[in-house]
């Protein structure tokens, strides 16, 4: 096989693998339905439907050991942690982004980070997703979510 052929096999292969931010973050908000459907909620990318996600993410918060429980038992790892946010934070950002407009990018403030880019703003679904996992109840989704509506909507 000569050379050129192999660089063009490989282009295919990589366009063929080459999917963007948004159609990554739209695949976890659909994995994210599937997991409350299995928990026997329904999610719908509605504003309401994020109190259902709270619920869920609570579920995850109250799963993570602390205190003297650390020694004792193993929560779920960071591994675990950051796929859950991507799934559940892939989810808050369609609900934002079919509600209020917006589009998934990498960061261009924060390495690695996926941002949500609204009115030329970046926002940070996952990021927020993964500090109410391990924060709990005070970083309310659907209060984050009530205000960027305020503040990009109108």
């Amino acid at each position: 096989m000569k050379k050129s052929d192999i660089n063009s096999l490989l282009r295919g292969i990589t366009k063929m693998t080459q999917f963007t931010v948004n159609d990554m973050m739209i695949a976890y908000s659909e994995d994210a339905i599937e997991l409350a459907s299995k928990m026997g909620l329904k999610l719908d990318y509605s504003e309401e439907s994020l109190e259902t996600v709270n619920e869920i993410l609570e579920r995850y918060h109250q799963g993570i050991p602390k205190g003297i429980k650390k020694l004792f038992s193993k929560g779920p790892s960071e591994e675990q942690i950051l796929q859950m946010s991507k799934v559940w934070g892939g989810y808050l950002g369609e609900v934002i982004r079919r509600n209020l407009g917006g589009d998934w990018e990498m960061s261009k403030n924060f390495n690695n980070a996926i941002s949500l880019v609204v009115s030329s703003t970046e926002v940070y679904p996952p990021a927020k997703v993964n500090k109410r996992i391990l924060n709990g109840k005070e970083d309310d989704i659907s209060f984050y979510y009530k205000v960027l509506k305020q503040q990009y909507s109108g």
